[in-house]
């Protein structure tokens, strides 16, 4: 007789004896361990004759095989061998131990983990509120899903998990701390490190007493993990934080992977079996949309939710794709298999192009519209079935790439489009239901997580079309996308210049138009319009009450693309590219940008923007005097950045490689994509690590290096109100300028050439000369 449950499925993973290990969470609280027999089959393809002789192979090796035909991505039905594995658990080390003998055939469905095949093959997703029915021997018998993945009302098991928080005192890049914090509801408990031993005895009674569903660590993978375990092997004290004590938890080493030309660090992981570890600072998606954006990224990618809290949205993405072949009977190779087609000269230079983006008018505008594109490119990939065994294919119905001449079959769904439609429909509920603040029954917290992490989703969906290690994408795929968009920009700003509306800027979704003097309906109309000729849903981001487009710092007659700030007419504020926004500009120096920024967008109007020059003035003179007075508190003035290789590759000696080797000697390891923390100071080598800076030391800080930054932050916000930087300078550093302030407000060009002659030579100090004169 079968015991029913009702709950939720909070992990999955391989039992070598067993199959498939279910952790179930039921409604009333207890935490249960299930089994379920899962039967993986592998396909492996090739040459006919390899073929023979893998089959003879497979029969002295007594392994069940058949001869199928299965649906490949890119030359539809092909003959392979199916190998039917029934542990699932056993499925990988045979094909690892095949691919060593036969390392030359085509493996298919081959190397994706057991968590994945299982939520396929159940037709269920981790979080996935179910009902299933258990014989006497704990294993799963059936399983029927009670919850949809893509509902808006999802029912979460958050009132019954159980988490502990985990962190220590202080960082442990810089020193062992002095204790590790617990917390677990209202209580708090800290143990020093001092003592090692009773330190680990401490954790693992924690757990054991809490019996946490997660433990939410802080330098959990990078250190403290890593720590524990160090001191288990060395006092021989059994430490197993598992709730899961069949098994030692999993240790990852740590890796490196490039995403959208930047390297990444990933440190090593350590993954519980029957609790799950969270690490924020070693997190995509919790890093990026907190822990309801991790329930969201593992429950629509069918990844475990350990798994899908390190994963970036693209990993997500990957992993829906991944979901939607299995689903739909495609082979998935072990690696990409598709090959560029050949293309001319010609064609190659039309193809390989990015999206549109036209130069903006420097300065500064009043009144300008953002116009953007609502999911711009997923809504061209489902619109025009773009998926990398769609394109380059003819059918009975098939669209052409424009400027391109690429053709894209229309006969059947794509993969892609397939993954999209739900996510795109999903998020533009979400968008609808925040946006009317119709949200009575749902938990806005959650939708607008969904909404951030959808949009995410989308846009990643087109950078891992022409991603190598896409298995399921094709760089063709990215280049017609690209044609699409070029030519949907184009058609969008033909649209706006047809009604009369000045386009100041595109940038690849985006359109910023002057519209002053335009009354709201005229703006709808130009949207209507838009749509109407590109077949896209187009937003109005918002008016902006004055934008500056900033241009470049090693030639201000030309424009940067995607550097500028403003305020919209809500007080929201719009800053792209700015110091402010760069993650290796000190925290002091992107407080200041950033504080005169909030005070220029008090301001309804221009006139009323160049009235506080003089006060814009004085608060960043202020702030550069504190630098140069060493002033400003240390922690404020560290840089980060991320190593862009090994320290032994570097050719050039840069502030950020110095530092790295400092901490080396140190005999602290540092890869390329790690983030590097360090101070500028005036002695060689110019940096010093922030880690190795003790709390009573005083380095000799480059104050002139950072009065620079702050003098380059000061020019990109008042430069667009017509104040030159060597002018900044002179008021900053009391040299003398011949002008004050004031001059500036009432935007009148001072043009004498013979002031300007002078201004630049002479070194008197406190001489004015009216701007008038």
């Amino acid at each position: 007789m079968a015991t029913e449950y009702s709950g939720w499925i909070m992990d999955v993973y391989a039992d070598k004896g067993k199959g498939a290990v279910v952790w179930f969470v039921c409604e009333d609280g207890r935490r249960l361990r299930f089994i379920q027999d899962l039967a993986i089959t592998f396909y492996v393809g090739g040459d006919q004759h390899d073929l023979r002789r893998f089959c003879e192979y497979l029969t002295r090796s007594r392994l069940r095989f058949e001869y199928i035909e299965r649906e490949h991505l890119f030359h539809g039905m092909i003959d392979v061998i199916a190998i039917p594995v029934r542990n699932g658990a056993l499925q990988r080390s045979l094909f690892r131990k095949l691919h060593n003998v036969f390392p030359d055939l085509d493996y298919y469905n081959a190397d994706i983990a057991l968590p994945v095949h299982y939520f396929v093959i159940t037709k269920t997703f981790p979080l996935a509120f179910s009902k299933i029915w258990v014989d006497g021997q704990n294993r799963i018998s059936k399983i029927s899903v009670q919850d949809d993945k893509w509902d808006l009302k999802p029912k979460l098991p958050e009132h019954l998990v159980r988490k502990m928080d985990v962190e220590p005192t202080s960082s442990p890049l810089k020193s062992l701390p002095s204790s590790i914090r617990v917390t677990f509801g209202n209580q708090t408990e800290t143990i020093s490190t001092a003592d090692p031993a009773k330190l680990l005895r401490h954790f693992g009674e924690w757990i054991e007493v809490y019996d946490p569903d997660i433990v939410r660590t802080r330098y959990g993978d990078a250190w403290m993990f890593p720590y524990l375990f160090s001191i288990a092997k060395t006092t021989n004290i059994p430490f197993n934080p598992n709730r899961d004590k069949s098994r030692q938890p999993l240790r990852i080493e740590a890796n490196q992977f490039e995403s959208y030309g930047h390297l990444v660090h990933r440190d090593q992981q350590t993954l519980l079996f029957g609790r799950l570890h969270l690490d924020p600072q070693n997190s995509m998606a919790f890093k990026d949309w907190g822990l309801l954006g991790t329930y969201e990224t593992a429950r629509l990618s069918n990844l475990p939710i350990q798994n899908a809290a390190r994963r970036s949205a693209g990993g997500a993405f990957v992993g829906m794709q991944v979901t939607a072949s299995l689903e739909k009977g495609i082979l998935i190779p072990i690696r990409k298999e598709q090959r560029e087609r050949f293309k001319s000269a010609t064609q190659m230079i039309a193809a390989d192009n990015g999206g549109v983006i036209f130069k903006p008018i420097t300065g500064l505008h009043a009144n300008v519209a953002e116009i953007d594109f609502f999911s711009m490119y997923p809504h061209i990939m489902t619109g025009w079935n773009i998926s990398a065994e769609t394109v380059g294919g003819m059918g009975a119905n098939t669209r052409i790439a424009p400027g391109i001449g690429v053709p894209i079959n229309q006969d059947e769904p794509g993969i892609v489009a397939d993954v999209l439609r739900p996510i795109l429909a999903k998020r533009a509920a979400a968008k609808d239901l925040l946006e009317t603040g119709n949200t009575q029954g749902y938990d806005e917290n959650y939708l607008q997580t969904a909404y951030e992490f959808l949009k995410g989703l989308g846009w990643v969906s087109y950078g891992y079309q022409g991603f190598s290690g896409n298995r399921i994408g094709s760089i063709e795929a990215h280049e017609v996308i690209n044609a699409v968009s070029r030519d949907v920009i184009l058609l969008a700003k033909e649209a706006a210049e047809d009604a009369g509306f000045e386009v100041l800027h595109i940038y690849v979704d985006s359109l910023f138009a002057k519209v002053e003097g335009r009354s709201r309906a005229q703006i709808n109309e130009l949207l209507a319009e838009i749509k109407n000729r590109t077949g896209l849903k187009v937003d109005l981001e918002g008016i902006l009450r004055w934008i500056a487009f900033l241009p470049s710092k090693q030639n201000e007659s030309l424009p940067v693309p995607n550097c500028y700030f403003g305020v919209f007419e809500s007080g929201e504020l719009k800053c792209r590219g700015i110091m402010a926004r760069r993650g290796d500009t000190p925290l002091y120096i992107a407080d200041v940008q950033m504080a005169a920024i909030r005070l220029m967008a008090a301001k309804q109007d221009l006139v009323e923007l160049r009235k506080l020059i003089p006060e814009l003035v004085e608060f960043f003179k202020s702030r550069y005097k504190k630098i140069a007075n060493g002033e400003v508190p240390l922690e404020k003035l560290v840089i980060s950045q991320t190593l862009s290789r090994n320290i032994e590759d570097f050719r050039v000696i840069s502030p950020a490689s110095a530092a790295a080797r400092q901490l080396e000697k140190e005999g602290k390891v540092i890869r390329a994509g790690q983030n590097v923390e360090f101070i500028r100071v005036r002695d060689v080598p110019h940096s010093l690590s922030w880690h190795l800076v003790r709390e009573d030391q005083k380095p000799n800080l480059d104050t002139d290096w950072y009065c620079e930054q702050l003098l380059r932050a000061a020019d990109e916000v008042l430069s667009p109100l017509g104040v030159p930087k060597d002018v900044l300078l002179a008021w900053f550093t009391d040299q003398g300028a011949y002008w004050i302030p004031e001059d500036y407000v009432d935007n009148t060009p001072i043009t004498w050439p013979l002031l300007e002659v002078i201004k630049r030579r002479s070194r008197i100090s406190n001489i004015r000369v009216p701007a008038k004169l």
